[in-house]
């Protein structure tokens, strides 16, 4: 089973676009691997806070 996970900045998803990234990277997964992996593909999204995100040593806030 594939498990993608994506991590992003908290409130960079608005409403409906959770719904098409999911669906994007399965899609992607499916013409990859083969429409039979689609099924199993599993996508976890999740929202960091800017202040908990790391970049080059700083916090992303």
């Amino acid at each position: 089973m594939p498990l993608i996970e994506v991590k992003l900045y908290e409130g960079r998803l608005k409403d409906g676009t959770d719904a098409e990234l999911i669906a994007a990277l399965t899609d992607a997964v499916g013409r990859v691997l083969g429409e039979s992996a689609r099924e199993q593909t599993w996508v976890t999204l999740q929202e960091v806070p800017r202040s908990r995100w790391g970049i080059g040593g700083r916090p992303g806030a």
